[in-house]
């Protein structure tokens, strides 16, 4: 049970991070502004990860990736 939650949330998180990836290149938004939004996103999952007290099960790495991959996105976005 306890897998499954996990499998869960981890397709959540993953769901709304493509969701904001699709939304802003819709939306027509700048590759610097995505950019910046995968960095802020790739420190927030690397604080989380480096925390002692974070139990998510690497969720924390899985947010760090994608903020990565973002960044990757907005860097080969023309303006």
């Amino acid at each position: 049970m306890k897998y499954v939650l996990l499998t869960t949330i981890s397709l959540v998180v993953l769901g709304l991070i493509v969701g904001f990836i699709v939304h802003g290149l819709k939306k027509g938004a700048s590759g610097f502004k995505i950019m910046l939004l995968g960095l802020n996103i790739t420190l927030f999952g690397g604080i989380i990860a480096v925390d002692p007290n974070s139990n998510l099960g690497g969720i924390e790495y899985l947010i760090a990736l994608s903020g990565l991959l973002i960044s990757i996105i907005g860097l080969e976005k023309k303006d």
